[in-house]
């Protein structure tokens, strides 16, 4: 039977049916599709181009019509591993022509099962070259796809007739009419190969005898290296882990720091509050009037010097006020401030008055500094007339009599 009578088939059933035959080479031989093309017309199509050797669909599951095809032809089933895609199916037709969707799936399917042994079958048609068994070839291929044989040689014995139970391939040697000489040769030539077969078969054991001991060996190589990046990866996260020590230590370090310094200010702050204390002291008992000077007297300046120590029953310097007027004396009598000291407009002067505050222009009066404190003397009220210097006698009085 030559090459071309044996054909690996794919069928794409339905409403509109398609079959595709190539034959072992890989060559398209038929390729049709018919409305309500029934099983026994793809039957007909199938056995008009020869023997089938595989009949395959582009599906995972095979289809009932394709198996019960393959069945009637007592044909092997491809089965994909998954259902072909169309992307799948276009790559793979796209050498051909066809009609229509389902001439390229029924085509693509048999390409596809063709493609999964062109190896084996390049590889089979370069063996029977070199042995000139050429006429052979169909038939090792069939006996290889399905599983008759399990190697090229074998299947060359079956097909000379080392298999006297194969009764077809008997009928195939008598219509080949081979002469006894020319048996004879083809049974040499099957010598060589079965020679050739074993000699691979035991080069190839002994490579596989190699590649264990070297799979063994990098096995080994493999555990140590193992062994090793587990003491590397152990350093390497001891060494992160006192990297995270050393960062949490600096850390803490840097805190410690910053809550030093702020003690140091305070601690400065609270200093120069004693000193300033001390010199307002010593001058308050050598009878001098401290003075605390604020730049710009309004409620949050206020505040900050109240912070630092009392400003109750004490006289206040500023260059200028800021904020409401009523407010601010308000606030100034909250605190105990009786006595201001600045350069005010008479509604200014009026409303501390009104308050039962005392104000004055510091040139009317005489201010001295020690230690960065000011300082008045009560004997300069001399200077000061009418009511302004009542008012201020009246103060001092209550003042000194604070102080005893």
């Amino acid at each position: 039977m030559s090459e071309r009578k044996k054909s690996i088939v794919g069928i794409d059933p339905g409403s509109t049916s398609a079959v595709a035959v190539l034959d072992l080479r890989g060559n398209l031989r038929k390729l049709d599709s018919g409305r309500h093309m029934g099983k026994e017309e793809i039957i007909k199509t199938v056995a008009d181009e020869g023997k089938p050797v595989l009949i395959t669909s582009d599906k995972e599951k095979t289809p009932s019509t394709v198996e019960e095809v393959a069945t009637s032809f007592g044909a092997e089933i491809f089965t994909p591993e998954e259902d072909l895609s169309i992307s799948g199916k276009k790559e793979l037709t796209r050498k051909h022509n066809y009609e229509n969707t389902h001439e390229r799936d029924a085509l693509a399917s048999a390409i596809n099962a063709y493609n999964n042994f062109k190896n084996k079958f390049k590889n089979i048609e370069a063996r029977m070259d070199d042995l000139n068994l050429q006429d052979l070839t169909p038939t090792v291929k069939e006996y290889v796809i399905v599983g008759k044989a399990s190697s090229v040689a074998e299947a060359v014995e079956i097909a000379l007739g080392g298999d006297e139970n194969d009764k077809d391939n008997k009928k195939d040697r008598v219509k080949q009419g081979y002469t006894k000489e020319e048996l004879e040769e083809k049974i040499n030539n099957y010598r060589k190969i079965i020679i050739k077969e074993r000699k691979d078969r035991k080069r190839l054991k002994e490579h596989n005898e190699k590649l264990k001991k070297q799979t063994k060996a990098l096995k080994s190589r493999l555990e140590k290296l193992e062994e090793e990046k587990e003491r590397e990866v152990e350093k390497v996260e001891k060494e992160v882990l006192e990297k995270k020590k050393i960062k949490k230590l600096r850390r803490n370090i840097r805190s410690k720091e910053s809550r030093i310094r702020n003690l140091e200010e305070t601690k400065r702050e609270l200093e120069e509050t004693v000193s300033r204390l001390k010199t307002i002291d010593r001058l308050r008992r050598t009878g001098r009037i401290p003075i605390r000077h604020i730049r710009k007297l309004s409620e949050e300046s206020i505040r900050k010097e109240e912070k630092k120590f009392s400003l109750s029953n004490s006289v206040i310097l500023t260059d200028g006020i800021e904020g409401d007027m009523e407010e601010l004396t308000e606030f100034l009598k909250e605190h105990g401030v009786r006595v201001v000291l600045g350069s005010f407009p008479e509604e200014v002067v009026d409303i501390f008055v009104s308050e039962g505050m005392w104000s004055g222009d510091p040139e009317e009066v005489e201010i001295e500094e020690e230690d960065g404190i000011k300082h008045m003397d009560p004997d300069g009220i001399e200077s000061l007339k009418g009511e302004k210097k009542d008012s201020f006698i009246s103060w001092l009085k209550r003042y000194k009599e604070r102080r005893v």
